[in-house]
């Protein structure tokens, strides 16, 4: 795989053409799993993610790992049930409840910086956003938020990658299971108006979630619902600086600032990849793949696709085509997409209405990227703006 982090798009455009559904025996997955099937291009994409009879998100090996357990790797009939249950936390009124906390966080965040007339986008703004938010619904203290970020970045990364390998990763996840069934156990003799009461509480058909499917969800929100829309913001932010002229745009047309959100999702993915595995030989894109075979498919890639997305490089404010695949498609559509949107959306609100000029704090210093091809994630993204 011989791309960069920061620019995977060629390589994404050369495999698109050459090769889009390819077999690369030396791939490894962050389980330990060596191999897999990448495919680069919009439909085959959609097919991939959308087919879970015949593309299972059941790939995560089953052994002693807490999130074998969660909705996103788990398929029907499992996973509606779990879906059921856990969408009451997203309800849009829930969501709507939560638009004056994001508000307050985010002004809170651009104070502390507004005098200086500098900030790192990504540890300044971008990732204590999603933390506080995801923490304070799920109703764990603010104080815990660094050991929070901590075990989030690692449990994205390749096992390999992380210090300590597989002992690592697997001790990381350890310590997060720990930390959430103390809390389980808190809530239980002493509930609050949080999501881990709220979800000891419901049942379906009578079911209750059990406390396995309860630490998945928690460790699930935590990773997604944080990585995720922090790599929105700083991709947004980035590419306004790259843009310049929309800065100005966006202050003077804040009800614009959706569309831009859609198009960044689509232009910069957060996520550049999901994981699926074949129940059995199926057929795609002219290759045979078969029955065990693991798949990516590249979102990056089909969120570029020149079939679908006219002139595909160029971040585009006025683009009428906006059904990106970021988010994922049919049954495990995000169920955080409304959350990740409303975040996004007030931060840039609320960064356009007190800063302008946002730029490059030094432009003859690469970007620094957080070394994962699974996401597309600025490390460090130092900017000097100046105040309106």
């Amino acid at each position: 795989m011989n791309h960069s982090v920061s620019n995977p798009f060629p390589w994404y455009k050369k495999m698109s053409a050459e090769n889009p559904v390819y077999y690369d025996k030396d791939y490894m997955h962050y389980f330990g799993a060596k191999g897999a099937w990448h495919v680069f291009r919009y439909h085959d994409v959609q097919t991939v993610l959308y087919d879970w009879e015949n593309f299972s998100s059941e790939y995560a090996p089953k052994v002693d790992n807490i999130l074998s357990a969660a909705i996103q790797v788990t398929d029907p009939p499992r996973h509606k049930q779990l879906r059921l249950l856990v969408s009451k936390a997203f309800t849009p009124n829930v969501i709507e409840n939560m638009k004056p906390w994001i508000q307050e966080i985010t002004k809170e965040l651009l104070d502390k910086v507004a005098d200086k007339g500098e900030m790192d986008v990504t540890v300044d703004l971008a990732v204590p956003v999603p933390i506080q938010v995801i923490a304070k619904m799920l109703g764990v203290p603010y104080e815990d938020r660094d050991k929070f970020k901590f075990w989030s970045t690692i449990i994205v990364k390749n096992p390999t990658e992380v210090e300590g390998g597989v002992n690592g990763y697997f001790q990381a996840q350890q310590e997060m299971a720990q930390y959430f069934m103390n809390l389980f156990e808190e809530r239980l003799k002493d509930p609050k108006d949080d999501l881990i009461s709220h979800l000891q509480r419901v049942d379906l058909e009578g079911e209750k979630l059990s406390e396995q499917d309860l630490l998945a969800f928690c460790i699930t929100l935590l990773v997604a619902g944080n990585e995720t829309t922090t790599n929105l913001i700083s991709a947004a932010i980035y590419t306004f600086i790259e843009n310049p002229e929309i800065q100005e745009h966006l202050y003077q047309y804040p009800e614009v600032i959706p569309t831009a959100i859609e198009e960044i999702l689509r232009y910069r993915a957060p996520v550049q990849y999901i994981n699926r595995i074949a129940t059995k030989d199926v057929e795609l894109g002219g290759q045979t793949i078969k029955k065990g075979d693991l798949i990516n498919a590249w979102m990056g890639s089909a969120n570029r696709d020149a079939s679908v997305f006219e002139n595909p490089d160029t971040f585009d404010l006025n683009r009428t085509n906006l059904k990106h695949t970021s988010f994922g498609h049919g049954i495990h559509f995000c169920l955080g997409a409304p959350l990740a949107r409303l975040e996004a959306k007030i931060v840039l609100e609320l960064l356009f209405s007190q800063f302008k000029q946002l730029e490059l704090k030094d432009t003859s210093k690469e970007l620094e990227m957080n070394e994962i091809n699974l996401m597309f994630s600025i490390k460090s993204l130092p900017i000097v703006f100046k105040k309106r």
